[in-house]
């Protein structure tokens, strides 16, 4: 099993992260632009959604994403396709910050598909949720005022 895991403080209150890591326009601005989420069934990250994430560059199908547990401090999907394990979104108030961790656990099922993931492929995915993370700090850092939820 292989597990990659990434924290960033946000100077920002966890209500308004909760909106930026579940709503899907808020989303869309610090997401990497090489994962698409495409939906199956149910609205983005809520309980029992399931949606398709593939890998622009890669053009591999990926896997099958289920949130199997949401509530205001957490968001776990379970993940299964071309790799298989769990996915942790979790925030929580730091005074006034907000961390934010995002662990992945997962094993890749294909034995080609496994020699990559277990060299390159690790570097990419933890750089990528790095990039993330930052993206996600710097847009919520740089807004003056608290961002409402869009329609």
């Amino acid at each position: 099993m292989l597990v990659q895991e990434q924290f960033v403080s946000i100077k920002a209150p966890p209500a308004t992260v909760e909106r930026y890591l579940t709503d899907p326009q808020l989303l869309a601005e610090w997401r990497s632009p090489l994962v698409v989420f495409e939906p199956i069934e149910g609205d983005l990250m809520t309980l029992g959604s399931k949606h398709k994430l593939r890998l622009k560059s890669l053009a591999l199908a990926g896997a099958t994403y289920m949130v199997t547990e949401r509530d205001s401090s957490h968001i776990l999907l379970t993940i299964d396709g071309l790799w298989r394990g769990q996915e942790l979104w979790r925030w929580f108030a730091d005074g006034d910050r907000t961390i934010v961790q995002h662990r992945v656990e997962y094993e890749v099922t294909d034995p080609g598909l496994r020699v990559f993931v277990a060299g390159i492929g690790q570097l990419f995915v933890s750089l990528d949720m790095r990039v993330e993370l930052d993206r996600l700090r710097m847009i919520l850092e740089g807004r003056s005022q608290p961002v409402t939820a869009r329609s």
